[in-house]
């Protein structure tokens, strides 16, 4: 009993997670078909019909791409460094969604945003703390010390605040920190890319947190598990009310990028 159930298990597991259906249904349907002609039935026609269509897909199968293998832990698990420069991954950018509490790591390449998405027509959201209320005391506390949050999310504003003359370009504020960030690029296209960064509890630097890397051809459950959550912190944050952060007095050069 123990071993017939060992066998099924991954035939189990496969047809929850949606993987070989048409071959377990032809098993299935064939399985029926021979009990049924041993009874006389169904006749040789039926039979006949039914092995020329197994054929047919065996062969359709053997000419086809292969499933995607699942990602490995070395795929998904990574460092800061291994993201390589923001640049590259702007510049396939055509939707850009980006959370965290300053974002200031993105923005401070405002002008490549500017240049590389918005002014080809794509689009971008982005979510940072509110400046105001408990939430940026909490995450100063959880966070490494090597940023003051302050004054770079005051720098992240006035970015937001500039960007946001720039068609298809939009931001809110969350007032709470939900522990983790995340960088969206091309999310509801097939070789779109989910950043997950954790922010974990005192790290030494912004570069030993960990970090999900994610594809919709490898980890499709996950990736779109979080494509969601981008989605529900969206939904939770609010547009910016009016005087959270008055313009600057003069601003000859729109196009700044606040260092």
């Amino acid at each position: 009993m123990n071993r017939l159930r060992r066998r099924l298990d991954p035939v189990l597991h496969d047809i929850r997670q949606g993987r070989h259906l048409e071959a377990y249904s032809l098993f299935a349907v064939g399985l029926v078909l021979v009990v049924l002609g041993l009874t006389h039935r169904v006749g040789t026609q039926t039979l006949l019909a039914f092995t020329v269509a197994a054929l047919a897909l065996l062969v359709f199968r053997t000419a086809a791409p292969p499933d995607p293998a699942p990602a490995s832990p070395d795929e998904v698990l990574r460092e800061r460094q291994d993201l390589g420069p923001l640049r590259d991954l702007l510049e396939r950018a055509e939707d850009l969604r980006v959370y965290g509490p300053t974002a200031i790591n993105v923005l401070a390449s405002a002008e490549d945003l500017r240049r590389l998405v918005l002014r080809r027509g794509g689009t971008a959201r982005f979510v940072v703390l509110q400046p105001s209320g408990p939430a940026l005391a909490q995450a100063a506390v959880q966070l490494d010390d090597n940023l003051d949050l302050g004054p770079a999310l005051h720098s992240s504003l006035g970015a937001l605040r500039r960007l946001d003359r720039h068609q298809g370009f939009n931001w809110r504020t969350l007032p709470f920190n939900p522990g983790f960030s995340l960088l969206i690029v091309n999310g509801d296209r097939p070789d779109g890319t989910v950043v997950v960064e954790f922010h974990g509890f005192g790290d030494d630097t912004i570069n030993t947190r960990m970090h999900l890397v994610l594809d919709r051809r490898t980890t499709p459950h996950w990736y779109e598990y979080w494509l969601r959550r981008f989605d529900a912190v969206w939904e939770a944050a609010e547009p910016e009310p009016p005087g959270l952060l008055a313009p600057p007095a003069s601003d000859p050069d729109p196009d700044a990028v606040p260092r």
